[in-house]
């Protein structure tokens, strides 16, 4: 049977699951159908299966975006489903958190609704708060998922007391301002102490990150990025994307020699509205040029 090939073949790298073979047969029932119907016209088996397929459309670019979807869901019944039990570390250690957590709450709501409202109270109440969040951090990333492999626990320890930290300068300059009486710059100056080293510590450790996602997340992954440049890739016209390539970069070198002209002879304090007027025409070139594209 010409359709069963037909869609067996537009399937061929998808994984064989009950879902995905439903599919396939009723893609292949409709397009035997629409096969019989023009036969019925008179036309030959082979003229009504090319006209059939042609009349569908880009049947594979249907049975691609849906296919991968069923296909997703398929995987996600078989490992997503499988939860990973909690460790007995990290259940001792989240419960923890959540016991800081709690503590910092009621002792906040203790604190507002007394008499006295030492404000010492607050400063406790957000180092137990961004001892919560830390905890958090740490046990979250070295418990194991169904789609990742626990961090070293050097590594998410440092996750974990930096996040602490950026929590605890908040924290603690809020506290000192609203409750303490601390003029702003230097309730600031003290954020900015808590905050500048632990920023820069979570961005080198985003930045040095390894790929924890196990292998079967990894290969979808990347089939369906794959997948969708090369969709993209054969969707651009290369006689307009080249025409737009020369065109933009035309545009640009003649908007910094009006920049540096309008700099030099008049003025710099206008001089950057020029580019602003190219990044215009930038954003019209590409709907006439691509738009056009589209619309044929």
């Amino acid at each position: 049977m010409k359709e069963k090939v037909y869609v067996d073949r537009l399937f061929a790298d998808y994984e064989d699951t009950p879902e995905i073979r439903d599919f396939k047969e009723e893609i292949a029932g409709n397009l035997k159908e629409r096969v019989r119907e023009l036969m019925s016209k008179g036309l030959s088996e082979e003229e009504a299966f090319e006209k059939a397929t042609a009349e569908l459309g880009d049947i594979s670019a249907i049975a691609d975006d849906v296919g991968k979807r069923r296909r997703n869901e398929a995987i996600g019944q078989m490992y997503m489903g499988t939860k990973v039990p909690l460790t007995k570390r990290t259940a001792i250690g989240l419960t923890i958190a959540s016991g800081f957590l709690l503590a910092s709450l009621g002792l906040d709501i203790m604190t507002f609704f007394s008499e006295e409202g030492n404000v010492l109270f607050y400063y406790i109440s957000a180092l137990l708060f961004a001892d919560a969040i830390g905890l958090f951090v740490f046990f979250g990333l070295t418990q194991e998922t169904a789609s990742h492999y626990p961090m070293k626990t050097k590594r998410a320890l440092i996750y974990g007391v930096a996040s602490a930290f950026v929590v605890m300068g908040v924290c603690l300059a809020c506290v000192a301002y609203f409750f303490d009486g601390w003029d702003l710059s230097t309730a600031i100056g003290m954020e900015t102490a808590f905050l500048l080293p632990s920023v820069c510590t979570l961005v080198f450790l985003g930045m040095t990150e390894t790929d924890r996602k196990k292998p079967w997340l990894k290969a979808m992954v990347e089939k369906e990025f794959l997948s969708e440049l090369d969709f993209e890739f054969d969707n651009v016209d290369p006689v307009k994307a080249a025409r737009f390539g020369v065109a933009s970069g035309g545009l640009w070198i003649f908007a910094v020699a009006v920049f540096i002209c309008i700099g030099l002879f008049f003025t710099w304090q206008y001089a950057w509205l020029v580019f602003l007027f190219a990044l215009g025409l930038q954003v019209v070139m590409v709907s006439t040029i691509f738009g056009k594209n589209n619309a044929a």
